[in-house]
């Protein structure tokens, strides 16, 4: 059963106007199963994620449309949080098949699998730098309190961290120009809210400063928005945010109880694929594309 919304929403950006003209597609959906953390391939064409259908965690991939579902990994382990490098060449994964959470890489196909982490920490949610030459993750190897960001080369080589406090920040992915990183990290009520951060002089920014959670930031292609899930009326719902205006626009209004977060943009800036779920509800996650179509100077 797929559960759509009338979403009819124009948005102005400086000299383009993003103007979604379709409702929220789903393209994968099953009742008690999982699909989550949908990703772009390049060419937008087809679409990585991970399903638990099988009774653990596995790294898929699907045609955009929701057809000819492959499963890349087929161990007894959970392999999840995963993204697809620039070139769709490589997947970085997190896997518990040590007993820790470790960071992984394979090929498209799921071969030469290779560790990239060897801890007795949580490391989850790496993140591929848009040159494909870094890759970005969050661990508690330095503060078993709180996630630092760290960045480390695609071989697991020359690992640095970035952050040092005593909030958890996670989810960090670097700017299309390199300069800035987007992540989220704990306000002073413990909530998750979406920060940048200017790689030059390590200066902060908190760019929503919600009084609730907000969630799975990433960069629209042009470099200058952010794309995120904000809770609304106690939904979480898409959002974008222009840097340069500093605005906020909404992007979908899910009916309730559902919710939508964990979106992903493609490479064009055309499309966004996302998960709607019911708010509370784990079990059944699916997995939807909603189309942005670019009009103006």
């Amino acid at each position: 059963m797929k559960y759509c919304c009338l979403i009819l929403v124009s948005v102005i950006f400086c000299n383009h106007a993003y103007l979604q003209t379709t409702n929220p597609e789903g393209i994968l959906e099953k009742k008690d199963v999982e699909y989550a953390y949908p990703r772009w391939s390049k060419d937008g064409k087809r679409i990585l994620f991970q399903s638990n259908e099988s009774g653990k965690w596995q790294l898929c991939m699907m045609d955009e449309n929701g057809q000819n579902i492959r499963q890349i990994t087929k161990d007894s382990f959970n392999n999840n949080f995963m993204d697809l490098s620039p070139d769709n060449k490589k997947i970085a994964f997190v896997s518990d098949r040590t007993g820790n959470e470790e960071i992984f890489v394979t090929d498209i196909n799921g071969g030469h699998q290779k560790q990239l982490t060897f801890t007795h920490a949580r490391n989850i949610h790496p993140y591929w730098s848009p040159k494909g030459d870094k890759i970005f993750f969050n661990s508690t190897r330095d503060d078993a309190a709180a996630f630092e960001i760290y960045v480390m080369n695609p071989d697991g080589s020359n690992v640095r961290r970035i952050t040092r406090s005593a909030d958890d920040e996670t989810c960090a992915r670097l700017s299309p120009s390199g300069n800035r990183l987007v992540y989220l990290k704990n306000n002073e009520h413990g909530l998750d809210d979406v920060f940048t951060m200017d790689l030059k002089n390590f200066a902060e920014q908190n760019i929503t400063n919600t009084p609730t959670t907000d969630g799975w930031p990433c960069w629209l292609p042009e470099g200058n928005k952010i794309l995120y899930s904000a809770r609304e009326d106690g939904r979480y719902k898409l959002f974008i945010y222009d840097l340069q205006d500093n605005t906020t626009r909404r992007l979908t209004d899910p009916p309730s109880p559902f919710y939508d977060a964990r979106a992903a943009v493609s490479a064009d800036g055309k499309k966004i694929v996302f998960n709607r779920q019911i708010d509370g509800i784990k079990n059944t996650i699916g997995i939807y594309v909603l189309s942005l179509n670019r009009e103006g100077g």
